[in-house]
């Protein structure tokens, strides 16, 4: 089960030539090739910017997306993309496939969790980082959390999404739950559960000689960076506060989707919208087919939806394609499928506007910035840190679930074709002045050298 643990590397593996300038210990759920959304492809954008600034990197993420065993798990593996090596080792509950249940959901849950830790640990050991840069931990093992300040190792986290609400708590105390339940015994048939309560007494007490927290979750990380104020709001609102934190609005690479804006002369063919994201219900895409289907007949003709994203596979995507066809939307509609993120700026680059319809708790869109910057017109509902971006581009806004709102807007930057362009010039430039990633970097890479130093210092 854990011979992966054994094959850590060497630590100057990432920069043999020369002494690092720090080194960075990422720990995030997903880690490209195999990502869900923009917290995990900005995350491997840092990783890459570090180690070409001459930093360190090493990557602890989950094993999603790797080839199964013959038990339908996913098999770890070690590998090193672009300098920085990537163990791909933990567990995750959230995304599929899930191992079969050979044993009771608890007790499975509670030996993965175990088996990361020694894994974390194992990787502090070989690497021996100066920070530990947490990325997203949505469905990963919260017992990592309070290793750092036990091994004296300053930690920051980039926060882009609430998934420390919903699986951590103001004080750990979701953790804490799972883990009273495992000691005391109280998961399993109720007949068993005195023998269950005593040999969770015996297995506690082996774990906490190996220094690893159960019982109590302190949320106390050393400092934490919100892309946006509204999610350092959302956390403040449920009692969860920091005594370090700041916000560092998430940038985009210039380079690779800043694109010329004389595309085609004004009015010529249909105008291009295109839906960018997941397709789930708090993506909001079927509020833009429902739109779609209230324009009027000679407006539907004027105008085509292009939809990156999905596979097809979900009971929504089917359900709103399914949408698409009673509504006779057919011809205007097309699905892309996913398209891999080098291929976006591609895709944006060929569209006049990105309807972003989010209805969920946004951290600071990728999708918003990266089309911003293509030269493609934005309209959105404004979600959560997504007002952000649209406040300072003075974007137009619909309600959320508000298709009627959304017609009416489509139905005029269909007529006029000048106020497309007009908002695509303000969205790129407040994109190049405000949300680039080379100014993110640079104050993140302060954040993580002072917090190093501090340590040191002390």
């Amino acid at each position: 089960m854990n011979a992966h643990r054994h094959d850590v590397g060497s630590p100057g593996l990432e920069r043999p030539a020369g002494r690092p300038r720090l080194r960075i210990l990422i720990v995030t759920n997903l880690y490209p090739p195999h990502y869900h959304g923009g917290y995990e492809v900005r995350c491997l954008q840092v990783a890459e910017a570090l180690v070409q600034a001459g930093h360190a990197v090493c990557v602890l993420t989950s094993t999603h997306g790797l080839s199964l065993d013959g038990f339908g798990d996913e098999i770890p593996r070690t590998d090193v993309q672009n300098g920085v090596r990537v163990h791909r080792w933990l567990g995750q509950h959230i995304f599929p496939p899930q191992p079969r249940l050979q044993h009771p959901w608890t007790l499975w849950a509670a030996r993965r969790d175990l088996r990361d830790a020694r894994s974390f640990v194992d990787v502090v050991r070989a690497f021996r980082p100066d920070v530990v840069s947490w990325w997203s931990l949505y469905g990963v093992a919260k017992l990592l959390l309070p290793l750092p300040r036990r091994l004296g190792i300053p930690d920051v986290h980039w926060i882009e999404h609430w998934w420390m609400i919903a699986e951590y708590g103001a004080a750990g105390e979701i953790p804490a739950a799972f883990w009273k339940s495992v000691w005391d015994g109280q998961w399993g048939p109720p007949r068993a559960r005195p023998l269950l309560r005593r040999l969770g007494a015996a297995w506690e007490r082996r774990v906490a000689r190996r220094g690893f927290p159960t019982r109590e979750f302190p949320n106390r990380p050393t400092h934490v960076c919100f892309v946006s104020e509204h999610m350092r709001a959302m956390h403040r609102a449920v009692g969860i506060e920091f005594e370090s934190s700041e916000i560092i609005h998430g940038g985009v690479p210039v380079e690779t989707f800043h694109r010329p804006l004389d595309r085609r002369p004004p009015g010529s063919g249909p105008l291009r919208l295109l839906y960018a994201g997941q397709l789930s219900e708090d993506r909001g895409f079927h509020t833009v087919v429902e739109a779609l289907g209230m324009l009027a007949p000679d407006l539907r003709a004027r105008v085509t939806l292009d939809v990156a994203g999905g596979d097809g596979g979900s009971e929504y995507e089917r359900r709103v394609r399914d949408r698409v066809s009673k509504l006779a939307l057919d011809d205007r509609v097309t699905f892309l499928g996913r398209v891999p993120h080098p291929a976006m700026a591609r895709t944006f680059e060929q569209h006049d506007v990105l309807v972003f319809p989010s209805m969920r708790d946004e951290g600071l869109p990728l999708t918003m910035v990266e089309a911003m910057l293509a030269g493609c017109a934005v309209v959105t509902t404004g979600s959560g840190g997504a007002m952000e971006v649209a406040t300072a581009a003075d974007l137009p806004l619909f309600p959320k679930g508000d298709a009627a709102a959304l017609a009416g807007l489509l139905e005029g930057l269909i007529a006029r074709t000048g106020a497309v362009r007009e908002l695509a010039l303000r969205g790129q430039r407040v994109a190049l002045e405000e949300f680039g990633f080379e100014p993110m970097m640079e104050r993140f890479t302060a954040t993580l050298e002072r917090l190093a130093a501090r340590t040191a210092a002390e």
